[in-house]
């Protein structure tokens, strides 16, 4: 994948044939409206309001629409012109309206599309606040019982052993940034299983050494020695990726830089809008709390371990030590280029400002990494810095946790993109670059703000 030198790369489009961007259109893409077809009329055979009814069809009338103008490569159409939120949407459709669904910019037209469905939705005064994925978030998390009990159990053994022991610190953080990194993998055993006999277990283990060694990139010392600098005095903010079970992991990992007083408050951003199928909420935030508690949702015959859990995070809720916001910018069109005080108009320098109040911003999962490194047809060998481009000096430090699930990739040494897409081919697979979109390999990117 080639780009000019000096330049910066265009974008990558859903008509660059091969790649995962253009499988996504090409099939993803009108499997995920189906499916909200069929939620929408799951929820309309359960609702006993006829005004309830008679909009669902409405709506599911609209989807059935939108996914035909996918498939058959139609332009993607304006949004509501009265709507502020809606405008840099329209401007980027008129600047660019030759583009269509199956061959246009992917990280754009992706946005859109789930803009579009919530449009559907908001217009409709029965199904403002119904969150179309809900029902797949809820039942996806019901089936990781077994990862969050585990994982409540490896906490709250580790936090009574290990707690007040600073030589504990470090290996436990590391634990803890790589078991939030894995959060959103949909293999469960690529999380850390580590023994509570002893310490050491968490650095040694064979499993954890494998699981390393697909961390392609890993600035975990970096932003350790980073972060312990301010001696537990420092706010950090998480970009939210998915609910369920990765938010979960993103909560325990919060637990822990408070509970071992590596930071002093965390905030949490999520969105605005049913988004991404699975993104989380403000509402997906508070119902968590409630399905940890819930005896129906989680049924064991133990629930020390999930009670323990459950209280930490109401607790550090209640003293506003954890808590989360949610800014119309994070569903918006625009990358985090944008993310700089210059951008003044859609929100960007509104949420540099928010982010600047924290010591440490963390970048959860794919779609963040595509953002912060503007979605681009960068050579792969590109480095961390020259990829978020202002955000590499305007001031924020950032740390992206992204478990690679699409086309752009950077910062690789040369020579690894070859090899690991000759591997993927010799797996069986017809094109070796999806390695990278394969949800098996990670980077960890950290970057002070400061670098020029």
């Amino acid at each position: 994948m080639s780009a000019g030198t000096g330049d910066i790369p265009r974008v990558f489009s859903t008509g660059d044939k091969g790649t995962f961007g253009w499988y996504t259109a090409e099939v993803r893409w009108p499997i995920i409206v189906q499916n909200a077809i069929d939620d929408t009329q799951a929820a309309i055979d359960e609702s006993t309001n006829e005004l309830k009814k008679q909009q669902g069809a409405v709506i599911k009338g609209q989807l059935a629409q939108l996914k035909q103008d996918i498939e058959q490569n139609r332009k993607p159409p304006m949004l509501p012109e009265d709507v502020k939120e809606y405008e840099p949407f329209n401007v980027t459709l008129r600047e660019n309206d030759s583009q269509t669904w199956l061959n246009g910019d992917w990280l754009f037209l992706e946005v859109l599309m789930y803009r579009i469905i919530n449009v559907y939705f908001k217009a409709q005064s029965e199904w403002t606040q119904f969150d179309i994925f809900e029902r797949l978030k809820d039942s996806t998390f019901k089936s990781s019982k077994s990862g969050v009990l585990d994982l409540a159990l490896y906490y709250h053994g580790l936090a009574e052993k290990f707690n007040g022991q600073p030589e504990a610190i470090p290996p436990l953080f590391q634990e803890f940034m790589e078991i939030s990194l894995w959060g959103n993998a949909t293999d469960l055993s690529l999380l850390a299983n580590a023994s509570l006999d002893d310490i050491s277990a968490i650095q040694n283990a064979a499993h954890r050494l494998k699981q390393k060694s697909n961390i392609l990139i890993d600035d975990t010392n970096k932003t350790f020695e980073y972060l312990k600098s301010f001696k537990g005095d420092a706010r950090v903010d998480f970009v939210l990726d998915n609910s369920g079970f990765e938010l979960y992991t993103d909560l325990l990992f919060s637990l822990f830089l408070l509970d071992f007083k590596l930071a002093s408050k965390v905030v949490m951003h999520g969105k605005n809008i049913p988004y991404m199928v699975s993104d989380v909420m403000i509402k997906d935030f508070e119902n968590i709390i409630k399905q940890l508690e819930d005896p129906e949702f989680f049924p064991t015959d133990d629930r020390t371990h999930l009670d323990y859990v459950a209280s930490k995070i109401k607790g550090y809720v209640a003293d506003n030590k954890l808590s989360i916001e949610a800014h119309p910018f994070w569903t918006g069109p625009l990358d985090y280029w944008h993310l700089d005080p210059s951008e003044t108009k859609y929100g960007g320098a509104e949420c540099h400002k928010v982010l600047s109040q924290a010591q440490l911003n963390i970048f959860k999962g794919d779609l963040n990494y595509r953002k912060l490194t503007g979605d681009r047809v960068w050579p792969r060998t590109t480095s961390w810095e020259r990829s978020i481009g202002p955000l590499s000096h305007n001031g924020l430090v950032t740390l992206s946790l992204r478990t690679a699930k699409a086309d752009v990739i950077v910062g690789l040494p040369e020579g690894k993109d070859e090899e690991l897409s000759k591997y993927w081919v010799e797996q069986g697979n017809e094109y070796g670059s999806w390695w990278a979109a394969s949800g098996k390999w990670a980077v960890i990117c950290f970057n002070d703000g400061t670098t020029k």
